[in-house]
């Protein structure tokens, strides 16, 4: 007879040993969940447990997620399990119940009832009009680009964010910032003093400003009710005693606020549930400090650990695979994931000479794997960063394979592409009014004082005169400067598009450089910098394959449509980190070099080393990683990773090559002979 009430024998007796014991348990639990180990399925049989095994309300437990489809799902599992009304009435994202537990008592944020909540974009906005409403000696020169532009206004954005995440009020921010400065100092990094400094007085006036306003934003919702649990016992109590128990999922991404909020909510009860994976802790550059998962047995007295290592999506040789990769990450709490589902095929490990090799040869084994009846939707491309996705996309394209980038936007899409393009056409027709859109993106690309009304007088004397943009620009009245930088302008695109047998790629990549926009780009020195001369790259490596200017421009306009054309059959195309969560039966991983992954400079390579297991454990059936020898005109040698996985779980080459393909056709939608294949290009 089971030790538990027949009510529960429908969540309870389809899990196993581990995960039903983990589920029952009570006070300080944490359960090590790893990747495909039905984390999900444990935290919501841990609810069902507590409610009606425990007798605990459910107005009485506190269960937080990341978010808020995460949160969604949750109520669904539990509703069907136990019956309308049974969730949690406290379930939801960290900022959303941060949100409720700050409009119960807002005063702790000094603001009053019915206050607002300004979104991220909205915070954006009050922080660009604070700082061109403050004196502009007292801003700081940037680095790179101008007072008060995009790029500073988000650099202080982030800064007062971190400084939010990190509990710094504005009267502790001067003291803080000290510390800050002196700890990267010791340290030998470089540190922007006086853009650290200037950001505490913009966060001084910026949270004033939110309380005039009687607003919140985002980081508030969590900040202001943290501190007050840190430094009001009678509020920390009020709080902490609502509740019987405090659950939280994906605990190896918490951050300092979250991690206290978390503690002070279950100091009562002593009942907090954690459930998470530190080998799947890759968000450190939001913040997440793996040490509170990896501690928190040390962290609690009497606090238990739960392993749930098997593994229920992937077969054998793939859990082999990551299991000797993240197995060499020295912090890690040790795990090994194993599966009832057989040995399955071993990963296929590949090298090429050029990224357009590598990106033909995965984009024809799709084909021919949907051939043999794999879904579309079942294959996905996962990639260590958005930029690589150039050369993928291109492939797919010419293959006729439809496809969906998940999270980012296409390679045409991206805005610097569309720049590029658009120089083009300016350059070919200055004089024809079907240049006037290109005009308008790029003529203030880089700054040439190009305002609003500057851009209207000319509109206005183009249509005054029947002329094109460009070509009024000679003739409209405008400031002298705004005038002579146009005029400039006008002329270097007029004479590149003027030269004689140019081709189409040296005539675009002298256009980026005569313009400035390759040297506006440089002089950024930042992430978005560096990808956005990459992209730059790819383009006019790109337009080498093109004669005329019209057939790269619809090139570009069909590439762009087909990745939004949602709601088919699609393969799917992602980071790294945006596959989290995700399962596919087939998955290839390309572009594992030592330059891009785990990549050089300044990358945690730890955290790359649980991306690569991460990454893995995304595949059910069938994972395939490739390499090439020469990437956007650097040399590269095969990720370390690689080398990682035993000899016996991988295989050089593709497996239908050398007779070892197990796969079968599942539906039948595609039944070709070898001789159809060839002639479809596959």
């Amino acid at each position: 007879m089971s030790a538990y009430p027949q009510t529960l024998a429908p969540v309870l007796d389809p899990l196993t040993p581990v995960q039903r014991e983990a589920a029952m348990a009570l006070g300080r639990v944490l359960v090590l969940a790893g990747a495909g180990t039905g984390k999900t399925k444990t935290l919501t049989a841990g609810v069902a447990c507590r409610i009606q095994m425990y007798g605990m309300r459910p107005s009485q437990i506190l269960c937080v997620t990341f978010t808020n489809k995460a949160a969604q799902e949750m109520r669904e599992r539990i509703t069907s399990v136990l019956g309308e009304g049974q969730a949690p009435f406290w379930l939801g994202t960290f900022h959303g119940l941060g949100a409720r537990q700050l409009r119960a008592e807002p005063e702790v944020a000094q603001l009053h009832p019915g206050f607002d909540i300004r979104d991220a974009d909205d915070a954006t906005a009050l922080i660009r009009r604070l700082m061109k409403a403050m004196d502009p000696d007292t801003v700081p020169e940037p680095d790179t680009g101008k007072k008060c532009d995009v790029r500073q206004v988000k650099t202080m954005g982030e800064r007062i964010g971190h400084m939010k995440e990190n509990l710094v009020t504005p009267e502790a921010a001067p003291a803080w910032v000290r510390g800050l400065i002196e700890r990267r100092r010791a340290a030998r990094q470089m540190v922007d003093v006086e853009g650290w400094e200037f950001a505490v007085r913009l966060y001084q006036i910026y949270q004033a400003t939110l309380r005039e306003q009687n607003a919140a934003d985002f980081s508030d919702l969590l900040m202001w009710p943290t501190l007050a649990l840190m430094n009001d016992r009678s509020y920390r109590d009020r709080w902490s005693q609502r509740f019987t128990s405090v659950m939280a999922d994906e605990f190896q991404d918490v951050n300092r606020a979250q991690m206290l909020w978390l503690t002070y909510m279950s100091e009562y009860s002593r009942e907090l549930f954690a459930v998470g994976d530190d080998s799947q802790s890759i968000y450190s550059w939001r913040g997440a400090k793996i040490g509170f998962i990896r501690n928190f047995v040390r962290e609690f007295d009497g606090a238990r650990l739960f392993k749930l290592e098997e593994n229920f999506r992937s077969t054998h040789h793939i859990l082999q695979a990551a299991n000797a990769i993240i197995a060499r990450d020295p912090g890690r709490i040790p795990k090994t994931l194993f599966t009832q589902k057989g040995d399955g095929q071993k990963i296929e490990v590949l090298t090429y000479d050029y990224a357009s090799d590598e990106a033909d040869a995965i984009a024809a084994e799709m084909g021919r794997r949907a051939a043999e009846g794999v879904a579309w939707h079942d294959m996905a491309m996962i990639y260590r960063i958005n930029r690589l996705s150039r050369s993928l996309e291109e492939a797919l394209l010419k293959a006729r394979i439809p496809y969906e980038i998940i999270g980012d936007v296409g390679f045409y899409h991206r805005a610097v592409v569309k720049d590029a393009l658009a120089f083009l056409m300016l350059a070919a027709c200055p004089d024809s009014r079907q240049s006037d859109e290109a005009f308008r993106r790029v003529a203030n690309v880089p700054r040439r004082g190009l305002g609003a009304k500057a851009l209207g007088q000319i509109e206005q004397e183009a249509q005054d005169r029947g002329l094109s943009l460009c070509a009024a620009v000679t003739t409209a009245t405008l400031p002298s400067k705004v005038r002579d930088s146009l005029l400039a302008f006008r002329e270097t695109v007029s004479r590149i598009g003027q030269i004689p047998d140019m081709r189409l790629c040296d005539r675009l990549d002298t256009l980026l450089k005569e313009t400035g926009c390759y040297t506006m780009w440089r002089e950024a020195a930042s992430e978005e910098g560096e990808t956005a001369l990459q992209n730059l790259s790819e383009l006019v490596g790109l337009a080498e394959g093109f004669t005329r200017l019209q057939d790269l421009l619809e090139h570009a306009a069909l590439a762009t449509a087909s990745p939004n054309e949602r709601g088919r059959d699609r393969v799917q195309l992602m980071t790294m980190h945006r596959a989290k969560g995700l399962e596919f039966p087939h998955v290839f991983l390309p572009a594992w070099e030592e330059t891009v992954f785990p990549g050089m400079g300044e990358r945690n390579y730890e955290e790359e080393r649980r991306l690569a297991y991460v990454s893995l454990t995304r595949a059910m059936q069938q994972a395939t990683i490739s390499s090439v020898g020469y990437r956007q005109g650097v040399s590269a040698r095969p990720s370390g990773f690689i080398e990682e996985i035993p000899a016996e779980h991988r295989v050089t080459g593709w497996l239908r090559q050398q007779g070892q393909s197990k796969r079968r056709e599942t539906g039948g939608r595609f039944r070709h002979t070898a001789a159809a294949l060839d002639a479809m290009g596959f």
